[in-house]
């Protein structure tokens, strides 16, 4: 007697196609995964892009007011516009709300930097005679600045930095 073999009688393929629809369904999680994985880094690569990106802007601000105290004589004679002397209007804990307050009449108006003029300006203030420097008329005077940068575009970066100089 002949044994006969029907196809829908044969379950050792159902054994495959079960591991195969498993192997599938964890294919598919791995890749969504991954792929929200890798949307997430470009995210954070565009976000540190635009950060630097404002960072040299407002390090550009910062360069042209060390460029312009450089170059243009003393500026404690006739201070620009740009320029302060009372260290309590504009400081580290004010210099914030100065740039964001259109509100408020200011003393200083904030000035476009060439780096980007929509984006980016700075201030300065003019600090008092350096200490241990002599205040004889007749030597050169130590000046000291607090120079404030600013690019405010997609966010805000705001740089300090002090600079020194000797007018005569």
């Amino acid at each position: 007697m002949k044994k006969t073999t029907l196809i829908l009688q044969n379950e050792r393929g159902a054994v495959m196609m079960l591991v195969s629809l498993m192997l599938v369904a964890l294919l598919t999680i791995i890749g969504i995964a991954a792929s929200r994985t890798a949307f997430t880094e470009v995210k954070i690569a565009g976000n540190e892009y635009r950060y630097q990106r404002s960072f040299y802007r407002a390090e550009g601000a910062v360069m042209e007011v060390v460029h312009r105290l450089e170059n243009g004589g003393n500026p404690a004679a006739a201070l620009p516009q740009w320029m302060d002397r009372d260290e309590t209007r504009i400081n580290e804990d004010t210099v914030f709300d100065y740039w964001t307050d259109n509100d408020r009449k200011r003393v200083v108006v904030p000035r476009a930097a060439v780096v980007d003029n929509d984006h980016t300006s700075f201030v300065a203030v003019h600090h008092t005679t350096g200490s241990g420097n002599s205040l004889d008329m007749g030597k050169p005077t130590k000046h000291t600045f607090s120079i404030y940068g600013r690019c405010g575009d997609r966010g805000q970066v705001i740089l300090k930095v002090g600079y020194s100089n000797v007018y005569e």
